[in-house]
């Protein structure tokens, strides 16, 4: 009979050519996003979106996002 053994936890990392692949979906621009140094988080370069990392997977929906700053003020008509 074949044991079965826990999964150990995993601290892979993102590979940086995979990273320059990776666009913000929430962006019209579709900008770029850079891992923070804990590494559990991608951040858009237009400083709006944070997106989760959760084993070693990017969550790039914008639904699961953290936003991190309000769209300015809509021009009043």
């Amino acid at each position: 009979m074949t044991e079965i053994k826990p999964l150990e936890e995993s601290n892979q990392t993102l590979d940086p050519w995979f990273l320059s692949l990776l666009r913000c979906p929430g962006c019209p621009e579709k900008r770029s996003v850079h891992l923070t140094p804990a590494e559990d988080a991608l951040l858009c370069d237009c400083g709006k979106y944070s997106f989760p990392v959760r084993d070693g997977l990017p969550t790039l929906l914008v639904e699961e996002a953290t936003l991190l700053q309000l769209p300015e003020n809509p021009s009043k008509n």
